[in-house]
């Protein structure tokens, strides 16, 4: 799904991920999202240089950007 390709979102917890630590507040770009196993993913582009999945409750969406998309 992109839907929210291209939004800038931040991590809202410290984060545990295959790549390394993802420390609260880093920011990053959607890159796409997806359901596994009754599981909602969101790929980012973190500023940090990481590429991970997080699950959707660990982001939060800019929210002037989805205003303005709307």
């Amino acid at each position: 799904d992109r839907t929210h390709s291209g939004l800038r979102c931040r991590v809202v917890r410290h984060l545990s991920t295959r790549d390394g630590l993802l420390r609260r507040d880093t920011c990053g770009t959607i890159q796409y999202e997806m359901d596994n196993l009754g599981r909602h993913l969101v790929f980012v582009d973190w500023d940090n240089g990481m590429n991970t999945p997080v699950f959707a409750q660990e982001v939060e969406i800019d929210a002037a950007q989805v205003d303005a998309a709307a």
